[in-house]
């Protein structure tokens, strides 16, 4: 990647920088601006990434071969999950796109440059479990900012009514 001289365009350079292993291609198209199912593509054809075989745990994604885990753990789930944070209007699931979505946007709208460190946990979080805690941190942040009433709206905006 240093010299450029397989990947020219700089959304590709920049999607091989956040792909983890965990996080599947839709998850990613659906997350960073820029990239396109052809990027993947382009990618794939230049062997810089692969397929993982469908006898995976995991969803069929374009990945790097994935980072060795602590023995005794499995990877972690994407797919929308019930919350394991108390909440009194939680009793749908939570779609992680969507989620990552609400919240990046919340951060950003909120707390502005001051969420800086915030956006970057929720790009780092691999797992709806991962996104709570950061939501968790985004509603304390908002209450300490801007008030009760401010963060309550944001615990509404991200678990429903």
């Amino acid at each position: 990647m240093q010299a450029r001289a397989l990947v020219k365009e700089r959304a590709q350079r920049n999607l091989l920088l956040v792909i983890d292993g965990v996080k599947s291609e839709e998850m990613l198209l659906a997350n960073l601006a820029g990239i396109t199912a052809t990027d993947f593509q382009s990618l794939r054809s230049l062997g810089l990434i692969a397929v993982l075989p469908p006898s995976s745990s995991r969803s069929s994604a374009a990945t790097q071969p994935p980072s060795p885990r602590p023995a005794g753990t499995s990877p972690p789930t994407p797919a929308p999950v019930p919350s394991p944070v108390p909440s009194p209007v939680q009793d749908a699931p939570l779609d992680y796109g969507a989620f990552t979505a609400t919240l990046t946007q919340m951060i950003s709208k909120e707390l502005g440059l001051r969420g800086f460190v915030l956006t970057l946990a929720v790009e780092k979080a691999g797992t709806i479990e991962e996104l709570q805690a950061v939501a968790q941190r985004t509603i304390a942040q908002i209450g300490d900012r801007k008030g009760e009433a401010a963060a309550a709206a944001a615990r509404r905006a991200l678990y429903g009514a």
